[in-house]
């Protein structure tokens, strides 16, 4: 049987197995390669191809947002609670995100916007609810590798 790759979160100094804890799997998980450069001063003259720019010997990057879409499967009528509690741990403190799968973690994280459920489906027997979250995080190019 293979063997699911695991998504850890580390809020304050505990790193959390958010399938093991939450039973929370990652449908989607995005790529930040590195983020956008900022402060950047460009002049453009109108007769002259292409751009003037100055940069500078320190480049500073904006923040960048992302999304991650989880996935909840468990016995009938166990998703509402389920949910709330991940969404609980998830908010209100800065968080370090990594994927074992991608093999790209970012520090710095916080919950940005409000959760966006795309399915929803319950029958006699059990749950099964897909939502995505969107995070923000504040230092978009240094990778972070976490374990338990």
């Amino acid at each position: 049987m293979a063997t699911i790759p695991k998504v850890l979160i580390k809020k304050a100094s505990t790193t959390t197995d958010i399938f093991a804890t939450y039973e929370m799997r990652v449908v989607e998980f995005p790529t930040i390669i590195y983020g956008k450069p900022k402060n950047i001063a460009t002049r453009t003259y109108f007769d002259q191809n292409g751009d003037y720019e100055y940069i500078p010997a320190t480049i500073y990057y904006e923040s960048a947002e992302f999304t991650i879409r989880f996935a909840y499967k468990g016995a009938k009528d166990s998703a509402n609670a389920k949910i709330a509690t991940f969404l609980a741990y998830l908010s209100g403190a800065e968080l370090t995100i990594y994927s074992e799968f991608v093999k790209l973690g970012r520090q710095k994280c916080r919950v940005s916007d409000a959760v966006e459920p795309i399915r929803f489906y319950r029958d006699g027997k059990k749950d099964l609810v897909e939502f995505s979250v969107k995070f923000k995080t504040n230092d978009p190019n240094t990778n972070v590798t976490l374990t338990i």
